[in-house]
């Protein structure tokens, strides 16, 4: 079953890259995220709903593969329903990053004006620690002794937040999460994690596109850009300087040493002034064509916000992290370049090449930014999740646990 998704996915690339000079671009139906068929001008439904529907059938694929791997356990729920609650209430036990998250935001702000329920609650109140059907417990801020002298109220969700790779905690095994909020795919609520491909309100014409090509092919600069603070993960590292010998990389950071962050079409800036978040970076990602989108792990679904935001200043991002299929799961159609796609730098340097210097070949990157935007910032994003931990609430059946929830979170890490 997992081979044919992935022999699916894998193809659906080169179906792109086939009916790309079409004026409509045939799209299988694939295990994506978002509405495909718009790009068929079809009239779908593009709302959350659809979002809500194709996330439970991804779920059901890998919850079925962590249950074979004895990581987490779902069983059919048994519940009379008339005992259902009409409210659902969360409550924020822990801190996120050692401070209040969403104590003083409304309720229609955290699960989302577009979420279909509007019976969700948010309390920071710690008296309701019994009667609250959701205790939110951010794993950075988990407080293990007072954890330990918690009486469970079996009826209870212990929902555990962790959306950073390959740490590793097997003391968290014991406690028995029932659901996560993460990155992974499987999570109980993971959509836009970190970024999130939207339908938009109106699809570019014709004209606007090709404007928008022609403006994007003649001032972009022919080279890729790479702003990196993180030095532990040395694979990517490597990485860069392997493939910058093949290829005009400029690169920032204090990973970078001097002579690597000279560029080859724009005015070489000082390594102080340049870093990320700052004007100089978004200048640097507004005018290079590429953008080394590295991850720090290969960890299954991590794709971070670089990752989004290169895409939200029309860069191709070049990755490396996740498995392709995990990228094709969320990422616009034929939106990246995935270097694990290459026998060697040098192949992939020359489609870089042929990329940058042929309007047809760069038009097809972007061609899925006549019918999709972006979104990444935390404001616009977390509103999905909290929407989907919602509609969870609404329509779960299922009793889950998370029986090692350690190495749940470190496949393929």
């Amino acid at each position: 079953m997992i081979s044919l998704i992935v022999f699916i996915q894998i193809n659906v690339s080169s179906i792109l890259v086939s009916t790309l000079n079409q004026d409509v671009l045939e799209l299988p139906d694939t295990n994506v995220i978002y509405p495909v068929d718009v790009i068929n001008n079809k009239d779908v439904n593009t709302s959350i709903n659809y979002y809500l529907s194709k996330k439970d059938e991804l779920k059901f694929i890998d919850d079925a593969n962590t249950a074979n791997r004895q990581q987490k356990i779902v069983l059919p729920l048994i519940e009379n329903k008339e005992n259902m609650s009409s409210v659902h209430l969360v409550l924020e036990y822990t801190n996120v990053f050692g401070r209040p998250k969403f104590c003083s935001h409304k309720d229609e702000d955290i699960f989302g004006r577009m979420c279909p329920y509007t019976n969700c609650k948010y309390t920071c109140n710690q008296t309701y620690e019994k009667d609250a059907q959701i205790l939110l417990m951010h794993k950075r801020d988990l407080d293990y002794k007072k954890l330990d002298k918690l009486q469970r109220n079996p009826n209870q969700i212990w929902l555990l937040w962790h959306d950073e790779p390959n740490e590793r905690s097997p003391e968290l095994n014991k406690y028995k999460f029932n659901w996560t909020i993460s990155y992974r795919t499987s999570a109980e609520a993971s959509i836009g994690a970190y970024g999130l491909t939207i339908v938009k309100d109106k699809p570019w014409s014709s004209e606007q596109f090709n404007s928008w090509i022609d403006e994007q092919f003649t001032k972009k600069h022919n080279q890729a850009v790479w702003f990196v603070s993180n030095c532990s993960p040395k694979k990517r590292l490597a990485k860069f300087r392997s493939l910058r010998q093949h290829y005009p990389i400029v690169a920032f950071g204090r990973c970078i040493r001097h002579n690597e962050s000279f560029s080859f079409n724009i005015h070489n800036q000082s390594a102080s002034t340049c870093t990320r978040q700052s004007s100089c970076e978004t200048d640097y990602l507004s005018s290079s064509k590429f953008y080394l989108a590295f991850e720090s792990q290969s960890c299954t679904d991590y794709i971070t916000e670089k990752f989004w935001r290169t895409l939200a200043y029309g860069a191709v991002p070049i990755v490396s992290g996740p498995e392709r299929e995990n990228y094709v799961r969320v990422a616009p159609p034929n939106s990246f370049i995935h270097v694990d796609d290459y026998a060697s730098d040098d192949q992939l340097a020359e489609a870089l090449r042929s990329v940058a210097n042929n309007r047809s070949l760069y038009e097809k990157y972007h061609y899925w930014r006549r019918y999709y935007d972006i979104r990444y910032l935390a404001k616009d994003i977390e509103p999905y999740r909290f929407c989907e931990l919602c509609y969870r609430l609404n329509t779960n059946k299922q009793r889950i646990w998370y029986e090692n929830i350690n190495d749940w979170f470190l496949d393929k890490c």
